[in-house]
């Protein structure tokens, strides 16, 4: 091979590297981010089966208090016992501790027929009948799997005094499909269940 050859061997070799290069780069460019939000249970589903409260009540749903590895930006899922996966590409549109204390304001709402449940950070300019602290200890789970929510809450009076005690909640909720839409729908719905157990407590405590 001749030096002019070689030359141009070279150049060819080095053209194909920065083309290829380029197209790798565009491929890693092409997947973009799907973004994702909890959702309260519509009212009209809450009310086939609705629990009848006192309206004139006010609570307040204190910042909920997640373990760390929860909050993140990416949808954190299971995918062994002792084993986490963070989507880089599936994340959450806000943050997720704002989201579960929007959500379950916004079942409470429904649930009690009340316009007067408030989350963080409204909840400190009304004054409270009741404020709810909730301290989660699992909100995560399997694609295609099931959803586990593990908490510890308590209900405080105007005094600040726990009414009723500590309680414990443990609720799982099926993944009814592989993605990572149904996986925020799951848990979705055992806010919902959790939520009914919360509106059952505040019935109790205003003798409903």
């Amino acid at each position: 091979m001749t030096m002019i050859q070689r030359i141009l061997a070279q150049a060819i070799a080095f053209t194909m590297g920065i083309a290829m290069l380029f197209q790798a780069g565009c491929a890693g460019r092409s997947e973009t981010a799907s973004f994702y939000v909890l959702s309260p249970v519509a009212e009209r589903e809450l009310a086939m089966k609705n629990i009848s409260g006192d309206s004139t009540i006010s609570i307040g749903i204190s910042p909920v208090s997640l373990p760390k590895y929860l909050k993140k930006s990416q949808i954190v899922t299971r995918t062994g016992s002792n084993e986490l996966h963070l989507a880089e590409f599936n994340r959450w549109a806000g943050k997720i501790e704002e989201d579960i204390g929007r959500v379950i304001a916004e079942n409470l709402t429904n649930l009690l027929a009340t316009d007067r449940v408030f989350a963080y950070p409204l909840m400190e300019a009304i004054d409270l009948n009741y404020t709810i602290k909730i301290d989660f200890s699992r909100f995560d789970g399997a694609l295609g799997g099931a959803v586990e929510l593990i908490a510890r809450w308590a209900i405080f009076d105007r005094q600040g005094n726990i009414v009723h005690g500590v309680k414990a909640t443990h609720l799982i909720e099926p993944v009814k499909g592989p993605g990572y839409a149904d996986m925020v729908a799951a848990q979705s719905q055992v806010l919902a269940s959790f939520s009914r157990q919360l509106a059952e407590e505040i019935i109790e405590l205003s003798g409903s």
